[in-house]
């Protein structure tokens, strides 16, 4: 019985101590659960905000844009082109043949200027200097004194009281004008040709009562061209001194002002060239020793008018660019379709023109500048209506905001109307409060 007593006693305490691990696995899950919700927060509860509803705006209206009509004041508005064209040529006797070209290439070269009937133009000539004629006692060809415009002729050759040809002339009468002649060296014509002191006195002698009065008009275009196979002599007044005198003579306004040449060049044959500017021992010693020439000496070519060619077309280009543009052969092969384009030339700048606004013009969201341009009578102009000038560089109009002004090309195709200016519209921007 002992080994059965022994059992019972053995299970019995296997049950206590697995009843008791029940238990005590219990409380401690309690206990564990009670301590994890004490440790959690409380929190009040949350009230959620009632959101005001959103505003209603009202449609934003497109803004409006009010156009004005600038009357640009002083009339510089007005479209009357005018252009005041000066030819100073040699008459020495080596000219003749010069001469002769340029009046039978003539035509070529007034096409464009005649024939538009915008232009008003002057045209007029004068002949080379000698400083020697300043001596009473010296021997010369004609009455004319230095810088004083030639008489117009007519188509028979007689001279008239008129010093210059205008519009109003027959193409005739500017051909028996400009051809002026020459004068050999024996009979008191030019030997050391002067340029520069002839175009200086033409300046000054355009004053009430003096011989070119009326000549020179404040509002025109000034053009110089020089006809000669020889180079100036002036030996008072530099290139530069020159080119500052023309300048000065239109107010300041280097826009105002054109120098061309029809020149012989450097490395033409002598026989085509003044003495002076040929390799001869009389003008040019340091080309020989003795009678024999040395071989150190090409040619010589126009050196000082080329040079105030160069200083009177600043802004024209670079110094070959000028050259290129401004100044034409005396022998050219192509001299009549090289004289053609240098009236063209003269055409265009003459019906160039600026216009300078009184106020601003306003860009658009779209970045365009709110700026047109009218061409047409006044009547016309104030109906809204006229010609539509296109905003483009060549063949329209350009705006310059640095000086606030509008630049309108010189070959623009117009609609011809007598009478006609402009009108520019705008649409300002604010002045500022």
């Amino acid at each position: 019985m002992k080994p059965l007593l022994a059992l019972c006693i053995y299970l019995s305490a296997f049950l206590l101590l697995t009843a008791c691990a029940q238990e005590s696995g219990t409380l401690i899950a309690q206990k564990t659960l009670v301590d994890e919700k004490a440790e959690l927060p409380v929190f009040p509860e949350v009230q959620q905000p009632v959101q005001d509803p959103l505003p209603v705006y009202p449609e934003v209206a497109k803004q409006q844009f009010t156009w004005i009509t600038e009357d640009g004041g002083q009339s510089q508005l007005d479209f009357n082109p005018r252009v005041d064209i000066l030819f100073v040529t040699d008459n020495s006797d080596s000219m003749k043949s010069a001469q002769a070209n340029l009046i039978k290439n003539l035509n070529r070269f007034t096409n464009g200027i005649s024939n538009n009937k915008m232009i008003d133009y002057h045209i007029g000539v004068i002949s080379t200097w000698d400083q020697k004629w300043e001596n009473p006692e010296s021997k010369k060809a004609d009455e004319y004194k230095a810088g004083e415009l030639r008489f117009v002729k007519t188509t028979a050759g007689t001279e008239t009281k008129e010093r210059f040809v205008t519009k109003k002339d027959p193409a005739a009468v500017l051909a028996t004008t400009l051809k002026i002649g020459v004068v050999a060296l024996k009979d008191g014509g030019p030997e050391n040709e002067e340029f520069f002191s002839p175009l200086t006195a033409a300046l000054e002698k355009s004053g009430r009562g003096a011989a070119n009065e009326g000549f020179f008009r404040e509002d025109a275009q000034l053009v110089v061209i020089f006809l000669t196979d020889a180079d100036d002599a002036s030996n008072r007044i530099s290139p530069e001194q020159m080119a500052q005198t023309l300048v000065d003579f239109k107010g300041g306004r280097q826009d105002k002002v054109s120098v061309y040449g029809v020149l012989v060049d450097a490395g033409d044959a002598d026989q085509y060239k003044d003495w002076a500017l040929r390799v001869h021992p009389t003008y040019h010693p340091e080309c020989f020793v003795g009678q024999k020439n040395n071989g150190k000496c090409s040619g010589f070519g126009p050196e000082r008018l080329e040079q105030l060619i160069v200083a009177a077309n600043t802004g024209s280009g670079n110094p070959k660019q000028i050259r290129d543009q401004f100044i034409m052969s005396i022998v050219s092969p192509n001299f009549g379709a090289e004289l053609g384009r240098m009236g063209d030339s003269i055409t265009v700048k003459t019906l160039e023109k600026q216009i300078y606004l009184s106020q601003i013009p306003r860009v658009d969201d779209a970045g365009q500048l709110m700026l047109r341009v009218r061409y047409g009578t006044p009547e016309v102009l104030a109906q809204g209506k006229g010609q539509l000038i296109p905003k483009k560089l060549n063949g329209g109009w350009n705006y310059n905001p640095s000086s606030n002004s509008v630049k309108l090309s010189g070959d623009i195709k117009y609609q011809y109307t007598e009478g006609a200016r402009f009108a520019v519209d705008l649409v300002p921007v604010p002045l500022a409060n």
